[in-house]
């Protein structure tokens, strides 16, 4: 290895003599760098020190007797000023799906999506009504629509029949007031079936009781294929296809007995059940 005398021109000012193992700890510091000037024993002008260091490292000679000329600030090669450090980059958010019109890819890739399947529901238990039930239900509910329309009748029967027995009443004012009788218990009758049963029959299932007082009292309400709550609209629809199941001979009642789900003709048009509550 080269013996110590290598000099440093550091800022336009010799600084040295070092040693070569002191040179690579100055550069390891950051004193200097290779592009400084440096002078060695043996050479007659001012080089980089990287060249010195490797003339240095070839062969040594002896040591000038004196220095050359310090060159000026001209010939200087000019220090590096410290660079600052790049400022990172953004974090740029995860690009979007490549469609059919983009000719090249986002940024980055997407990261795979995890596909989320939804919560599985647990299966519906309805166990259809009998149709010995929903028979009693329907006995019920005509009591409760038509008994009323009976017991009108029964007092106008009454009123035509009690003051023949005291006063001879003519058979022509008999048969008048029995016609006039037997035509307004019709209408009434009638009335009652469409008109108030409608909204007994319709506004009853659609309510949160799902039922009828018939049905209520067997223990059986009236849900969609779901099991859910059916809305005023189709309780409508349903009692109104109950016309189409009486005819003829309430055969769409009947077909109650040939299903397993025990579904009338009214209960297949509506899209409902008649289960147990």
């Amino acid at each position: 290895m080269p013996a110590p005398g290598i000099t440093v021109l550091k800022h336009n000012v010799p600084w040295g003599p070092f040693t070569r193992g002191q040179i690579d700890d100055g550069l390891a510091r950051g004193d200097f760098t290779l592009k400084y000037l440096a002078h060695a024993p043996g050479l007659t002008e001012w080089l980089p020190l990287g060249e010195v260091l490797d003339y240095v490292d070839r062969h040594a000679g002896p040591p000038p007797p004196t220095l050359p000329p310090v060159p000026g600030p001209r010939e200087l090669p000019p220090v590096p000023e410290p660079v600052a450090p790049k400022p990172a980059p953004p974090t740029l958010p995860p690009s979007l799906p490549i469609t059919h019109g983009s000719a090249e890819p986002p940024f980055s890739s997407p990261s795979p999506r995890r596909e989320i399947k939804p919560a599985s529901q647990p299966a519906i238990d309805l166990i259809p009504a009998s149709f010995f039930l929903r028979f009693v239900a329907f006995l019920i509910d005509c009591a409760i629509l038509f008994v009323p329309v009976a017991l009108l009748f029964a007092l106008g029967f009454l009123a035509i029949e009690l003051p023949r027995l005291w006063e001879r009443i003519d058979s022509e004012s008999l048969n008048q007031e029995w016609e006039l009788l037997t035509r307004n218990t019709r209408q009434l009758a009638w009335l009652a079936a469409v008109g108030f049963g409608w909204l007994y029959g319709a506004g009853l299932e659609s309510s949160r009781s799902q039922a009828t007082i018939g049905k209520r009292w067997v223990g059986v309400k009236v849900t969609d294929a779901q099991g859910e709550r059916i809305s005023f609209l189709r309780a409508t629809g349903r009692y109104a296809a109950k016309y189409l199941s009486a005819l003829p001979c309430f055969l769409g009642f009947m077909a109650a007995l040939l299903s397993s789900r025990r579904l009338a003709l009214h209960d297949r048009l509506a899209g409902t059940r008649v289960v147990r509550g």
